[in-house]
């Protein structure tokens, strides 16, 4: 069947990029960076919507609201971060790094709850309704500077020509990384009885790739693409002229046994 034949070779390809990947150092470390980061993403995401209904009792159209303002400050964070990197002169995984370190505001700030003196206050540690707007607003600047920054600093690392090849392995990443957070969260429910103890995983969750997109060379990642590129050519040159060879033997072979009858 056609669908079968589109699937495998799809599959093919991308297994075929991933052994290419895997000889790109800098590459591969971003990629886990992103895998864990958008692992992040989405376990936050989610795990804020749960809470705002089951601790919080926030009605559906005000949790509706809650996903406005992520999507109105993540327009803004769009257009601000670029500004904030050449007003401070920042490099991109200085941004993401930053971008990073801002999101973790929100685990921690939902970590207050367990300060006693902040429960009895009644107010803190998302306590009240009203206080998980704020943090929809952090949540969405972030992103709007997460999505562009760490797209654009993946591209400095792909060998030039394999761009479409590279960027399905980045939005493979990107999705096959939705469910271990989630899944994570769901078992800290279920033994805990208590979603405020996820904040803890989302804590740790959050800063696990920072590390890895400090340690990324973005000029040795370059270089390393450019070599990988030429390499690349040079073996699909080598593969042309072996099957221009043959070709071309097996033409000589075809005259000659005319020839001979």
């Amino acid at each position: 069947m056609t669908w079968i034949s589109y699937v495998g070779f799809a599959w093919k390809s991308l297994w075929r990029t991933i052994k290419v990947a895997v000889q790109l150092r800098q590459a591969v470390v971003f990629l886990l960076a992103w895998f864990l980061l958008s692992d992040a993403i989405a376990t936050v995401s989610g795990t804020a919507i749960l809470f705002a209904k089951t601790e919080l009792n926030m009605p559906t159209p005000a949790v509706a609201g809650v996903s406005v303002i992520a999507t109105l400050s993540g327009i803004a964070g769009a257009f601000s971060w670029p500004i904030i990197s050449r007003r401070f002169g920042l490099r991109s995984n200085q941004i993401i790094l930053c971008c990073i370190m801002l999101f973790e505001i929100i685990p921690l700030y939902g970590l207050l709850g367990f300060i006693p003196v902040v429960r009895r206050w009644g107010v803190g540690g998302l306590q009240q309704s009203w206080e998980i707007f704020p943090l929809a607003f952090v949540h969405g600047f972030v992103m709007g500077g997460l999505s562009s920054f760490c797209r654009s600093f993946f591209g400095v690392l792909i060998p030039p020509g394999s761009e479409a090849a590279f960027y399905a392995l980045y939005a493979v990443t990107d999705k096959g990384s939705s469910v271990i957070g989630p899944a994570i969260v769901g078992r800290i429910l279920d033994s805990t009885g208590e979603i405020r103890s996820a904040f803890w995983f989302l804590a740790v969750l959050i800063l696990l790739p920072a590390p890895m997109v400090w340690y990324v060379d973005a000029e040795k990642g370059r270089e390393d693409a450019v070599k990988m590129a030429d390499r690349m050519r040079k073996d699909s040159d080598d593969v042309s002229a072996r099957r221009a060879g043959l070709e071309e033997a097996e033409e000589e072979d075809c005259l000659m046994s005319g020839n001979d009858r």
